[in-house]
């Protein structure tokens, strides 16, 4: 069994968790996890390191907050920005601009992401953790394709597959901007990938 987690308490020890949190990312953006250590992190939320501890089992347990808070926010951005597309193109092309729009506000987040997703020795929930990041990205995907597909909209093709090579083009923007901000215009990406795939899933090939 894993650590036990920390009941839901008020509003205002939720706020502490959250800030907590929010403090943990940057530490890791700025330093990479290796020097982010509960005392630092501690430090620079201005408490001590007995209420990190209070309210996380542990700097794994504190980690996998972390992992979760970094898919989760961009998924929840994206899937708003999805829903008031009603075709299976609308929503792809949504999908694209939106996951570029969150990186571009949020680049703490993502070099913190890939710090954890890189870092050696990570703990067995990190692991665990990146094995399953991509599934709720390609399922999603999939299912747009899908119901496009059936509707008529888009060509037949391999949704799985498609789902993959979609994501894998937003998430290789995002790794080279993580490493090499300058050399990449976001907005540029994004629209390119749009019309690429635009192309691909209406059409046989580019």
């Amino acid at each position: 069994m894993g650590p036990k987690t920390k009941p839901s308490g008020s509003f205002i020890e939720e706020a502490r968790r959250q800030q907590i949190v929010k403090t943990a990312i940057q530490t890791i953006a700025q330093q990479g996890i290796s020097q982010a250590s509960l005392a630092e992190i501690a430090r620079k939320a201005g408490c001590s390191k007995g209420v990190i501890s209070y309210h996380f089992n542990g700097k794994d347990e504190l980690i996998e907050e972390i992992l979760s808070s970094l898919m989760r926010e961009p998924a929840g951005f994206i899937k708003e920005r999805v829903s008031k597309s009603d075709t299976a193109l609308g929503k792809l092309r949504a999908y694209v601009e939106a996951n570029f729009e969150f990186m571009k506000e949020n680049r703490e987040g993502y070099l913190a992401l890939v710090d954890l997703w890189g870092s050696r020795g990570a703990s067995h929930d990190v692991n665990r953790f990146n094995a399953d990041a991509y599934e709720p990205s390609r399922h999603y995907l999939a299912k747009i394709l899908d119901d496009g597909r059936k509707r008529g909209e888009l060509r037949e093709l391999s949704v799985s597959t498609t789902a993959s090579l979609i994501q894998a083009a937003i998430d290789g923007i995002m790794l080279q901007w993580v490493f090499d901000p300058d050399a990449i215009d976001l907005k540029a990406c994004s629209d390119e990938i749009v019309e690429m795939v635009s192309r691909y899933v209406v059409q046989q090939g580019l």
